[in-house]
């Protein structure tokens, strides 16, 4: 069995990721009306390019990363539908370290981008391709029907909770990984163990992602600190402290005491150890395909950076350090 060490992703992955893809992704972008356009280029400055990542890492642990550009343009289009979407319908004010793109173009400008993001995505893919990105997106607007009732009841657990975040944040992932690995030739059955390492790391970037939501601070998360609260928002933090019965928001507090009370309850705690669990479930699935080693290293290591490494900051806060580039490793592997 091959060994997958967890180590930290270098950040010429990303960069050879989105050298990969942004070709036929301007390309694409190209036949749209110029104010849809400028909405989407101004959201695409925001996207660290790591859905694009996957597809092309799962398609070179198996075989050649090329076959999967495709796939892995759809993927950041479809990656970017589902964010105008989310931030139109939470709200939200910002994305990434930039005003979100309804607040900056309006609400009627941010669903036509939307919904030509998808239309492009689509575009991009064979026949079969389509079939699997369609459920996976039918997954996240189920999440969404499911997320809205729940919101009307108090009666919820958990383990419902997980499902909604899944289908919501997972889906997109998982379809990244596994057609990035079919493209590349993978089984069946590895394809499988694909979709459910992406399925899992999904999750586990929920987790963090509502962490850092309320805890990170504009400076790591690029929202406000504690917007969650303000919006008396029920993630899976909160969940799992109410879970723990903490009276959450039927208190009045303010929102640094409500962290404090969800902290002191356990659930910023559950949900790290959940990511860690999640991420450690993840590379069990890469690890039953038999990858090539060198593109095993850098999944794993991007997997690790984009869910447990980013909690870090947010309780121990340092300075960057610049790391050294290693570009020039991967230069044969990106198209000219």
């Amino acid at each position: 069995m091959t060994s997958i060490d967890v180590v930290t992703a270098p950040q010429d992955v990303l960069a050879w990721s989105r050298a990969m893809v942004e070709t036929p992704l301007h390309t694409a972008l190209a036949e749209l009306p110029d104010e849809t356009r400028e909405v989407v280029e101004y959201n695409l400055t925001q996207q660290d390019f790591s859905t694009a990542a996957l597809a092309l890492l799962a398609a070179e642990t198996i075989g050649d990363a090329t076959q999967a550009i495709g796939v892995a343009t759809a993927l950041e289009l479809a990656q970017q539908h589902e964010q105008l979407h989310a931030d139109l319908m939470t709200r939200a004010v910002s994305r990434g370290h930039q005003p979100s793109a309804w607040v900056e173009f309006g609400d009627d400008r941010a669903v036509s981008a939307a919904d030509a993001l998808v239309s492009l995505a689509f575009a991009q893919l064979s026949r079969s391709e389509v079939m699997v990105l369609n459920v996976a997106l039918l997954s996240v607007v189920d999440g969404y029907v499911q997320e809205v009732e729940m919101d009307e009841r108090d009666d919820v657990d958990v383990a419902e909770y997980l499902g909604v975040a899944a289908a919501k944040h997972s889906a997109l992932l998982a379809c990244a990984c596994e057609l990035g690995a079919l493209a590349a030739g993978a089984s069946r059955s590895q394809a499988d163990h694909f979709r459910e390492f992406g399925d899992d790391i999904g999750l586990a970037r929920k987790h963090v992602d509502d962490v850092l939501a309320i805890w990170g601070g504009a400076t790591i998360s690029g929202r406000p600190r504690y917007d969650d609260l303000v919006h008396r928002r029920r993630t899976l933090p909160v969940v799992a402290a109410i879970d723990a019965g903490a009276d959450v928001y039927g208190v009045d507090l303010e929102p640094q005491e409500l962290a404090d009370l969800i902290e002191q309850a356990g659930g910023r705690k559950w949900c790290e150890q959940q990511a860690e669990l999640l991420l450690a479930r993840a590379l069990n699935h890469l690890r039953q395909v038999k990858p090539r080693a060198r593109a095993a290293d850098e999944l794993s290591g991007l997997a690790r950076e984009i869910t447990i490494a980013r909690c870090a900051p947010a309780r121990t806060p340092a300075p960057a350090v610049p790391s050294q580039s290693t570009a020039e490793s991967r230069a044969d592997r990106t198209p000219s």
